[in-house]
């Protein structure tokens, strides 16, 4: 059981990120304080879960412990005082813990040089991490510049955060459909690394399992 575990533990991960964007999506649908504190509470609970996947290296199991612990922290104080900066803050740990669990994750698909149902499951965590870091980073954008995509009304950045994370990822697939795009340059710039990242990772994934076929071989 432990070994079937260790085996596929990239699913956790999986799960959690997709449970993320689920909730996201929920909340666009509810009154502002509702959707804020779903997306918070939820946010909390699914990285916990995450870390059943990210717990097979001990220093970096305590590094996401201890960010999860400080998100949780800010979720709770928010909701117990009036201070604004604490989303800030929130946002910012959301980012540090997309970026690390990103690096993490890249280090154990791209470079161990096995192709396996755990592997594969997490070249697919790995892609919604970059396109929900990348959402992270419009979200903060348009907290400090409310114009910087057309098609998303300004908001506060929970009400904004599905949207941001619809434009990421049609921007990382390079589908772009229109309906929001960038008009500010620091908005252009970003949206075009990340529609190089989509393509750039894509070719990298797919060199990755190819070269560990060949090695198998």
């Amino acid at each position: 059981m432990k070994r079937a575990f260790e085996e596929n533990h990239f699913v956790w991960l999986t799960i959690a990120l997709i449970g993320l964007l689920i909730s996201g999506a929920v909340s666009a649908e509810l009154q502002d304080e509702l959707a804020k504190v779903l997306i918070e509470y939820s946010s909390v609970l699914l990285l916990m879960l995450s870390l059943l996947s990210l717990q097979t290296n001990r220093k970096w199991a305590k590094a996401f412990l201890v960010i999860v612990g400080a998100i949780l922290a800010v979720v709770v104080l928010r909701g117990v005082t009036d201070f604004k900066h604490f989303e800030y803050i929130y946002l910012v740990l959301m980012l540090v813990f997309m970026l690390s669990a990103a690096w993490f994750v890249g280090h154990h698909v791209l470079l161990t040089g096995i192709v396996d149902l755990n592997i594969i499951v997490g070249s697919v965590a790995l892609y919604l991490l970059i396109g929900m870091t990348w959402s992270l980073f419009y979200t903060i954008l348009l907290e400090f510049e409310p114009g910087s995509l057309s098609g998303i009304t300004a908001g506060p950045w929970f009400n904004n955060l599905p949207s941001t994370t619809y434009f990421s990822f049609v921007t990382l697939t390079t589908l772009g459909y229109g309906d929001i795009h960038p008009i500010k340059p620091i908005a252009e710039v970003m949206a075009i690394l990340e529609a190089v990242s989509g393509v750039f990772y894509m070719a990298v994934v797919v060199a990755s399992l190819i070269g560990s076929g060949r090695k198998k071989t």
